[in-house]
């Protein structure tokens, strides 16, 4: 009988084993203080004996080289468009939850419907130490230009903290400001914040390990109407009947939001009062004033408006037409 019985258990196995060859290149990599991520690729194709439906990472925590508390799995199924019988599959998975600063050992294993494979060699990791969580943050807007920032540690800072590290800065321009303090630090006055524009605040605290992730503010501030004019106003080119003016925008500062138009004022210095008005929709930074009269000095000045109105004129500058037979 007995004899019988492990002729069975031969012809079983041999007609439909489990996976005899354990998942292969196998790599395991600290993310951060409670991840790691694991990498394999699967079994050689003879030794996988069937579809392979999926992958099990086997895990548990180690303490001077021994296995300490519950070993713990986490299952991958794969989909059946990816069944495997080759070898070229890499596969990875992102195991979270674990202790900081601890270490811990993988193994894999691949499965078909018929069980587990074989495991592949333990390979050990150890996870980062903690960084701070997020430090509470608090931004005051006032109205002299400036935004008082004030900040509270974080609720867990794993150890001692060694400071703070603030980035800041209009959200429509590439780079922000880095300033850092120390842990007695609590708060900062930023300077130069715009009207109209909306500015982001990223704060993280540091301790022995490194900075940890950022809070993040964002702040608005109103538009106004510009504080400052157009700058380098100038001629491009003139003809007996038109000149061609280009200028820039207000300065960053005295813009106060989005410029959505100028108006220009235009007249013949030998005529005081019939100044002509010109918007220019939208802001472009250049137009040409036609129909004028030959050999004639013009006086020409700009202004920009955002949603809330002009802001000031610029200084007037004086541009003159060509004689009638330069013109042509």
């Amino acid at each position: 009988m007995g004899g019988t019985g492990g002729c069975n258990f031969l012809l079983s196995n041999d007609v439909v084993p489990v996976p005899s060859g354990p998942p292969r290149k196998v790599e395991v990599e600290a993310v951060n203080s409670t991840a790691v991520k694991v990498s394999w690729r699967s079994p050689v194709p003879n030794k996988q004996h069937g579809q392979i439906r999926g992958y099990q990472v086997h895990y548990v925590r180690m303490e001077n080289g021994e296995p300490k508390g519950q070993p713990m799995l986490k299952d991958i199924m794969l989909a059946d468009a990816q069944w495997e019988y080759d070898d070229t599959a890499e596969h990875e998975m992102i195991i979270s939850g674990l202790q900081p600063e601890t270490t811990y050992s993988f193994t894999v294993t691949a499965y078909t419907t018929k069980g587990d494979g074989a495991r592949s060699k333990p390979k050990l990791v150890s996870t980062t130490g903690a960084v701070p969580g997020k430090p509470r943050l608090v931004i005051s807007h006032t109205q002299m230009n400036t935004a008082l920032i004030q900040w509270h540690p974080p609720v867990e800072t794993f150890g001692p903290l060694q400071g703070y590290r603030l980035k800041f800065g209009r959200k429509d321009m590439d780079t922000l400001t880095t300033m850092e303090f120390s842990e007695k630090e609590d708060h900062f006055t930023a300077t130069d914040i715009h009207k109209g524009a909306s500015y982001v605040f990223r704060l993280s605290a540091r301790n022995k390990v490194g900075f940890g992730e950022e809070m993040v503010k964002e702040i608005s501030v109103p538009e106004e109407v510009p504080s400052g004019f157009p700058q380098n106003l100038h001629s491009e080119s003139s003809t007996s009947t038109s000149v061609q003016l280009t200028w820039q925008m207000p300065l960053l500062a005295e813009r106060n939001g989005i410029i959505t138009k100028y108006t220009i004022l235009y007249r013949d210095i030998n005529v005081a009062y019939q100044p002509v008005e010109l918007p220019v929709v939208p802001a472009d930074t250049t137009m040409t004033l036609s129909g004028l009269k030959p050999d004639t000095t013009y006086d020409v000045k700009v202004r920009a408006h955002t949603s809330k109105g002009p802001g000031p004129y610029s200084p007037s500058v004086q541009f003159r037409t060509l004689p009638v037979d330069q013109g042509r």
